[in-house]
């Protein structure tokens, strides 16, 4: 189903443009009715060449046009960015907010409207259609708002509409879980190229490993632990390497690395 409305987006970093691709591709919105505003003018160029969407400067010519309004600018950047743009808001707009840690009640103190407020914890594999996000809407939000975004998020990959709670937990999960991936491929390139390979070798098979291992478990239907069991012979490679993990507490390691981004995620709140 199409949005015939005007979608502004503040901010035009990587994740909103991996949102405004996955909306075109999916042709849930025309690029003509797509307005991006930025600080930096070239970011904002590209965009338009590339998606052929407005582009905008000023904020006010940006939201006061918009029937739906993505903040999509850094956390710490939110309560300035909302300044900014509150004496332009229409109240019957529709506020999609991507930045972690921000709550919606947050926004909505801050413009201080009854105003519809849906929250998403997007990550980056939306770019290529793989995302997974997680939504719930403000106080104000109704069933329709949030069918909004479902619809926009329906373009990015797989989504799910959560208690607010649980977003710092999610953010730590899947929200900044594709650079844990990423750390992990990069480390194995490096141990590859240590152990003899040369450099592009090291990084072919790293990446066809990660790739292929996300597939089976997207596939084949079968859990994680299922999936490892299977490739794990007794007394084998594979379990020489796993019992080193576990003998070095590779999950402790992991269980915290996520519980310390939950921690960042709740400060970013506040």
């Amino acid at each position: 189903m199409a949005i015939n409305k005007t979608i502004t987006f503040i901010g035009s970093g990587n994740m909103a443009q991996s949102i405004i691709e996955g909306m075109i591709k999916a042709s849930i919105v025309n690029p003509e009715n797509i307005i991006c505003n930025d600080i930096v003018q070239d970011k904002l160029d590209s965009l338009k060449k590339k998606y052929g969407v407005i582009i905008s400067s000023d904020k006010k010519e940006a939201v006061s046009k918009a029937g739906i309004i993505f903040l999509a600018v850094k956390p710490q950047s939110m309560l300035q960015g909302l300044e900014e743009i509150k004496p332009f808001i229409k109240k019957e707009s529709l506020i999609i907010s991507i930045a972690a840690g921000i709550t919606t009640k947050f926004i909505e103190d801050i413009l201080d409207l009854k105003i519809a407020v849906v929250r998403a914890m997007p990550n980056t594999p939306a770019l290529t259609g793989a995302g997974a996000t997680a939504l719930c809407g403000g106080r104000f939000a109704s069933d329709n708002d949030l069918q909004t975004a479902r619809e926009i998020f329906s373009a990015a990959g797989i989504f799910q509409i959560m208690a607010e709670e649980n977003f710092d937990a999610v953010t730590a999960l899947s929200g900044s879980g594709p650079a844990y991936v990423f750390y992990l491929c990069e480390l194995m390139q490096q141990a590859g190229e240590k152990l003899g390979l040369d450099a592009q070798t090291a990084k072919d098979f790293a990446v066809q490993t990660v790739y292929g291992a996300g597939k089976m478990l997207s596939k084949t239907g079968l859990d994680a632990q299922t999936l490892r069991q299977n490739v794990t012979s007794p007394n084998g490679t594979t379990q020489a390497a796993l019992e080193y993990f576990k003998s070095h507490n590779l999950s402790d390691i992991v269980f915290e690395a996520m519980r310390q981004a939950a921690r960042r995620s709740k400060e970013l709140s506040k």
